[in-house]
Formats: C-alpha cells, structure tokens, sequence
C-alpha cells in the first residue's frame, strides 16, 4: 500500500555561499527563482539544480540555502551563481519523501518543495481463506464468442440478502469462457480449471475480465468497492469450487460447496419478454414528471414521465416515458414513437412530437434507455417490454388532473400490444 508524507521534516541544515556579486549600491536587490518552484525526482536520487537570477547585490553579501531534511538532501553546491546544484539520496522507504531548498539573499527569499518517488517494497502478500455459502450468476450464451459459453458466477459469505448486497459483504465476481450449455432449463458450470487469460481470446476454461471479474466489497455505509485480480485460477468439480486469486498483496482462498441455479440471460436482438398483449396496471404507483431540457442534444427539450409502484423503485410496475418536445412549460400533446436514424439504426431519430423507443445501449448489454415497461420482483426484473412503436397521449383535465392514454407495440418478433389509460396528478 502506498504512503504518503504528508508534512515536512523539521530538520533544518544551513549552506552559505561565498558567490561573487557586483557591487551596485543605486539598486534594491532583486532575487527570483528561474526553474520550477517544485521538483519531483524518482527513488533514485541524484544530482539536481535550481536556477535563480540574482541582480543589483552588494559586493561582499553571500546567497544563502537552507535545507529541509537533510537525510533526504545531503549536499548542496553554491559555487556558481544563478544555481543551486542539490544532491539527493536513494529512496528506500515506501513512502514518498517530501523536503525542501530555502534560497534566500537578505530580505528576499524563495521556495523549492522537492518530492522524491517512493520504492517499491515486496511484503509478503497475506492469506484468507473464505468459505463461500452463497452462489448466483447468470449464463448469456455466445454472447463474446461464437461457439463458447459466457457465465458469469459471484461467490460469497452472506454477502446477500433477499437479493441485495448487504454491508461488509465481499464478492469475488467472475466471467467465465466454457462449453455451450446443452440444458438451457438447468445451467451449470462445465467441469474443469479455469485460469484467467488477459489476452481476451476467449478460449474454453478460462477466466476474462469484460468489466465484471473482481473482488469488491461494500463498506458500512452502502458504497461499493474493487479491485482487480492479478491472478486467479478456479476448479470446478461437480457442485465444489475451489478459487485461488490474488489482489492487492492478499491471497483468496475461497471455496463454495453446495446446490446452485444461473439464471439464463440470452441477449436477443429484441428486448421484450412479454408472451401475450397487456394491459399495464399503475393502481399501486405514483406518477411524476420531469423536464431535462435537451437531454438528448437533439434541439429538443426532453420531458420523462414515470410511473413508479408505491412499494419502492425495484417493486412492481415501473414505467418510464422519454418524451420529445418544442414546450419547456407542459408536457401535454401528442408523440408517435420516433423510430431510428437511417444513418445509425441502434439510435433513435430524435425529434419534436415522438416518444424516444426502448433500446439497448450496446448489443451485449442490460442497460436500457428510452421508454420502457417493466415488472420487478425483490429488486429483480421478472418481465420486461420496450414502448416501441405506437402513440402515447397526454391531456390536462383543467382540474390539475392530466389524462395519458397509451397504445404501443413491443419489439418482439410477434409483437404484442402494450396499453394503458390513466387520468391523475402527478406528484
């Protein structure tokens, strides 16, 4: 781990000089300091100048340097005028060191901070050993790589609870490359020893990092950490693992033993997983509007209407509307949805009057964006459909009460009506 001296030694050590200055009594002294007034040198040390102008001193006066940690600066040249030749020693510690040249000429002073690069001390990495009771994950199919398996595993001790994280829970996330899945309705992990490979190859058995293999945490106040693996090699043997990793000089030992499900997660070129039309149901929700300006930078102001379930943001129904209009005051009109740009068809077509279609951000990703319905169940999505084509109205009542009326289809490839009509205030 790195450290940091934070303040200056109070060690002081005193170089005179006995440089020859031009006599010139008409003049006030000038001093200033020509070179950086701060130097970053590395653990090696050496030999190093600083470069001053000195003009209108008198005959007999001496420039002196005045030193700041003198273990650190061990020497200093004065000889010549207009420089101060330091000499550094190596840094051993593994902390960077920090001091200081005090160069001044009666009154007049100026300030060298001089911060030196700490070593690279090997300590001897600490060992832990961790017995997982908890492993969930996901399977997305040949998502990275055609012909190959992508699962992706987080083991853990009780770092879950109804499905969330919990504080101080650790987590060792990994990707893993494996064989195809020959049981879509009962996933598991091939058999094998997995070693993580940098390269990205995809290769069968191994272990790869695309953003989601690491050991993190979450400390006492709900933030998450990460960090992540240098080395890691996973053995799996029927329903044991056994993970050896290594992170910041501390050595896994983590082994999990026991029944486990992945949740298959196959990315299609569609997002909904609706099975027949439906009829949204906002009973349990409130609804809220918000304007965002031109969001989208489009030259457009952008409105987003939700509807959000009572029960918390990860229960139940949960709709978003990404609205594009001409009016920064209402959100009341008329919006068909705004299709995609033939110049780019994984963007919209943004423009005034549309709604903005459900759409992934990146085609092997669950991050979503634009106008979506969705069902969550303990803080997981159970059902899923993009408002992708069709109209959504909105009416104010004159009564403070506004009026939306959807009819819109999904992108599946049978697609299924979407729906809704609401009339209420908006919180």
């Amino acid at each position: 781990m790195k450290k940091y001296l934070l303040c200056l030694l109070a060690i002081f050590a005193m170089f005179g000089t006995s440089c020859e200055v031009i006599n010139n009594p008409t003049h006030e002294p000038e001093l200033e300091l020509i070179s950086n007034d701060r130097l970053r040198v590395d653990r090696d040390g050496g030999e190093f100048e600083i470069l001053y102008s000195l003009i209108h001193a008198s005959f007999g006066t001496t420039v002196n340097v005045q030193v700041v940690n003198s273990a650190m600066i061990t020497d200093v040249d004065t000889s010549s005028l207009g420089k101060v030749v330091i000499n550094i020693s190596e840094n051993t510690t593994d902390a960077i060191r920090e001091g200081a040249v005090i160069v001044s000429y009666n009154t007049l002073s100026f300030t060298v901070i001089v911060e030196q690069d700490y070593a690279i001390v090997d300590k001897p990495a600490v060992r832990r050993d961790i017995v997982a009771n908890q492993l969930v994950g996901n399977y997305y199919g040949e998502n990275l790589k055609e012909g190959v398996g992508h699962y992706w595993i987080i083991l853990t001790k009780d770092g879950f609870v109804d499905g969330a994280a919990v504080a101080g829970g650790e987590y060792f996330r990994l990707d893993l490359i494996a064989p195809v899945s020959a049981d879509m309705d009962n996933v598991k992990i091939p058999d094998g020893v997995y070693t993580l490979d940098e390269t990205l190859r995809f290769n069968e058995f191994t272990i790869v990092d695309v953003g989601n293999t690491d050991y993190s945490w979450v400390d006492d106040d709900m933030e998450g950490w990460a960090l992540p693996l240098e080395e890691a090699k996973l053995t799996v043997n029927g329903n044991r693992f056994e993970l050896e990793a290594l992170a910041d000089n501390t050595e896994f030992h983590v082994t999990f033993e026991g029944e486990y499900s992945l949740s298959s997660n196959i990315i299609t070129d569609y997002i909904s997983s609706l099975t027949k039309d439906t009829v949204i149901d906002v009973s349990n929700c409130y609804a809220a509007v918000n304007s965002y300006g031109d969001y989208w930078d489009c030259g457009c102001n952008n409105w987003c209407v939700e509807f959000i379930c009572n029960d918390g943001f990860t229960m139940g129904t949960y709709v978003v509307l990404d609205l594009l209009s001409n009016s920064t005051t209402t959100v009341t009109g008329s919006y068909v949805d705004s299709g995609f740009s033939a110049e780019d068809e994984t963007k919209p077509d943004f423009r005034a009057g549309t709604f903005v279609p459900g759409f992934r951000v990146s085609s092997d990703s669950d991050l979503l964006l634009g106008s979506l319905f969705m069902i969550y169940k303990n803080g997981i999505c159970t059902s899923q459909a993009p408002l992708y084509e069709g109209t959504v109205d909105i009416t104010a009542n004159g009564d403070g009460t506004y009026t939306i009326i959807i009819n819109a289809l999904d992108d599946a490839p049978e697609q299924h009506k979407i729906t809704l009509t609401w009339t209420g205030n908006f919180l």
